[in-house]
């Protein structure tokens, strides 16, 4: 330390402590006073700029803080947006990708529809030309409509035999599909006419039964049934048999030992009126009964009504005359008619017919080929 510091600090701490200077130290202390009086000054600037400078670096460190968390803020917003972006770029380019190959098969696609199309043109190519040859085959013959025409007609002669059983009707239509083939006059047709005849022959050895007539009979007696009478004298009832030889015989014996007198006064009848009623109404019912067994051709239930009605009408009415004698002319009239008949298969000519139209489709078709 150099004297003049020294000098200043003993003069600096006299003046602190209050103790007085010397005489012949005075100015220099003076001077020295006069010195540390600047150096405070100095101080006093010295401290005031520097803590302006504090505040203004603490303002500016602040503001660059704040800055630079702004600046982290944006940095973080950008790398997520890059972020983004790149997830979107990886997008992008597997998007590209599946539309890549969306692209490949679409043409695998195209070019397959394009094969179809071709295909398919060909077949219809095929199929017109086909079409038109079979066209100018029809339109020069007209066998194919005769053709048809007889087959729809056997067709329905098979469904007369199947659903109604009706022979005649059936033998009608074969017979006129004979006549259509025979204006043909085709050698070919030769077994399907043979297997037609057949179903013909068959058919005509059928024996006749007239149903609806027996069915419009019964129809007629419905109205009869009202005017049925009770019996006036049972004694006079026709029986269906003569007595035998043996019972005659007892009955001869017996006239010895009988007295007869003759009555002029009706013998009450057996047979109240609501017996009769109810046994007519019964009767109606047994003709409902052959009616039925007539559609049905059942044979058994149509004798079975048969007998039910003759025995009702002997035992409860008047046969000898009037509506009774009627009722028992159509009911003995129907005995022992065969109303089941036995229909046998007669679609042999329709499926010659079908077998020959198959044949002479197939002829037609090679021969169209054949031209191509």
């Amino acid at each position: 330390m150099s004297k003049t510091e020294k000098r200043t600090a003993e003069v600096i701490e006299q003046a602190v402590t209050g103790e007085e200077l010397d005489s012949d130290k005075e100015p220099e202390a003076k001077e020295t006073l006069s010195i540390f009086e600047a150096l405070r000054a100095n101080f006093w600037v010295t401290t005031l700029l520097s803590v302006f400078a504090c505040a203004a670096v603490g303002l500016g460190g602040w503001f660059m803080w704040t800055e630079v968390q702004t600046m982290k803020h944006s940095m973080e917003s950008v790398d997520e947006a890059i972020q983004s972006v790149n997830s979107q770029l990886v997008q992008i380019v597997s998007l590209r990708e599946t539309t890549r190959d969306i692209r490949s098969q679409m043409e695998r696609l195209e070019s397959g529809i394009a094969r179809a199309d071709e295909r398919n043109q060909s077949v219809i190519n095929r199929v017109e030309t086909v079409a038109e040859e079979l066209a100018k085959a029809q339109v020069d013959t007209r066998n194919s409509y005769v053709l048809a025409e007889a087959e729809y007609l056997l067709k329905l002669a098979d469904q007369r035999l199947l659903i109604e059983h009706n022979p005649e009707t059936a033998t009608n239509l074969m017979q006129t599909v004979q006549g259509l083939l025979a204006k043909l006059e085709d050698g070919r047709l030769l077994s399907v006419r043979e297997q037609l005849a057949q179903d013909i022959q068959l058919l005509s050895a059928i024996p006749h039964v007239d149903l609806l007539g027996i069915q419009a009979e019964l129809l007629a007696l419905d109205p009869v049934l009202n005017d049925l009478k009770l019996p006036i004298r049972r004694f006079n009832l026709e029986s269906d048999s003569e007595p035998e030889d043996d019972v005659q015989k007892f009955l001869d014996g017996l006239r010895s030992f009988i007295r007869i007198r003759e009555v002029n006064a009706p013998i009450t009848p057996l047979v109240s009126a609501s017996d009769a009623g109810r046994a007519r109404e019964v009767l109606r019912l047994s003709l409902e009964q052959i009616k039925v067994a007539l559609v049905r051709e059942d044979q058994e239930l149509f004798n079975a009504g048969l007998a039910q009605a003759k025995r009702l009408s002997r035992h409860f009415f008047d046969v000898t005359e009037g509506a009774g004698k009627r009722v028992m002319t159509v009911l003995r009239a129907l005995e022992g008619t065969q109303i089941a008949r036995d229909i046998p298969d007669a679609a042999q000519g329709l499926r010659a017919l079908r077998t020959y139209r198959e044949a002479l489709t197939q002829e037609r078709l090679s021969t169209a080929a054949v031209k191509q």
